[in-house]
């Protein structure tokens, strides 16, 4: 939340990041996983491709590289005062950095294998509510949007 006040063209852009990254994690990780285990034997030591590296470790550093990506090269495309100002564009800003901080926690528990996270999910009563209520984590931040106007000024 604290970043999104800081750089506050930066917050959507990572929102809208996290959304990407998701996607992407998910559509290919398993993919590179197999084409990273299939070709280790050439390239690496394949006990160490084997013994280290699983779909979840694929999906959480595709995650990751897409994420930064777009949010180191994604604020060009949103200008600072499209997100408006005063007292209301940093209740919108905090909103949206607190629903990046869930949608992020959010996809990195739903890239976990089933056992793993019913274990995670019966220890942990953060994760329950970001399982259970992962389709509204998911809509949360474009009810948000649209509620604030997507952050522009009628003039």
């Amino acid at each position: 939340m604290v970043y999104g006040l800081m750089l506050r063209e930066r917050v959507v852009v990572t929102l809208l990041g996290a959304y990407a990254a998701m996607i992407v994690a998910d559509r290919w990780g398993e993919s590179i996983y197999r084409m990273v285990t299939d070709q280790s034997g050439a390239v690496l030591n394949e006990q160490f491709v084997s013994g280290n590296i699983s779909v979840f470790t694929v999906q959480v550093v595709l995650f990751a590289i897409v994420l930064l990506i777009v949010a180191l090269k994604g604020g060009i495309l949103i200008h600072p005062d499209s997100l408006g100002s005063g007292f209301m564009s940093y209740g919108a800003l905090a909103m949206y950095g607190l629903l990046s901080a869930v949608l992020i926690a959010s996809a990195v528990l739903s890239f976990l294998p089933a056992d793993q996270l019913q274990v995670i999910y019966d220890h942990s009563r953060s994760a329950k509510y970001l399982v259970d209520y992962q389709t509204w984590i998911l809509i949360a931040p474009m009810v948000v949007m649209l509620i604030s106007g997507w952050g522009h000024k009628a003039e």
